[in-house]
């Protein structure tokens, strides 16, 4: 079955934030988003699901630098990249 993928405006609504603020974090924390032939974005459930725990981070009161240090640190742990 193939993955459903979603347009900036339909992640957008699905995390709770408007068009240019993903934008915005896919700059800053340098997230690879899908685009297609044309150049537009596009996300997947995966993207969709990170963009959403950025959103409760930073309701938290986090900052991106932050936010990205711990993203990093949670890819490196399930790759198994983590000693200790």
């Amino acid at each position: 079955m193939k993955e459903p993928y979603y347009t900036i405006k339909e992640a957008s609504a699905r995390v709770g934030v408007e068009s240019h603020v993903l934008r915005y974090w896919e700059e800053e924390l340098k997230m690879d988003i899908h685009r297609n032939q044309m150049g537009h974005r596009y996300y997947t459930d995966h993207d969709i699901d990170l963009l959403c725990m950025v959103h409760k981070l930073k309701d938290k009161g986090l900052q991106l630098k932050a936010i990205r240090s711990y993203i990093d640190k949670r890819q490196e742990q399930m790759m198994g990249g983590e000693t200790g």
